[in-house]
């Protein structure tokens, strides 16, 4: 469905999967079909992820990480250019304010844009 490496709008992630046309995890009958992580705002994305703080977000970033599944996962690299870097599902989620306080001002150790 998308070769690894290769970029593509949101539009064509849409079209194909589904979901949220600006929503970073883009759900289906309220399960997450996609993952759009923006450096800007998560520099180790796909690896760790911090989820803002907001009720919504919030629950689909737990939807996510209870329904176990790998999904398309796309990095942001230019306006409205997501590459795609393969399938990657939830393997821990924290609420610990004190790991992620550490994990915010880790320093970013790829080149991502």
């Amino acid at each position: 469905m998308f070769a690894e490496g290769e970029c593509y709008t949101r539009h064509d992630i849409n079209r194909l999967l589904g979901g949220s046309l600006q929503s970073y995890l883009p759900t289906v009958n309220k399960h997450v079909v996609a993952a759009c992580f923006n450096a800007a705002y998560d520099p180790h994305a796909p690896e760790i992820v911090l989820v803002g703080h907001d009720p919504i977000i919030e629950g689909t970033a737990e939807q996510f990480t209870t329904q176990g599944n790998a999904v398309p996962t796309f990095l942001k690299r230019g306006v409205n250019w997501w590459e795609y870097v393969g399938n990657y599902r939830v393997i821990r989620y924290s609420r610990d304010r004190g790991e992620i306080l550490s994990l915010a001002e880790r320093e970013p150790t790829g080149s991502a844009t």
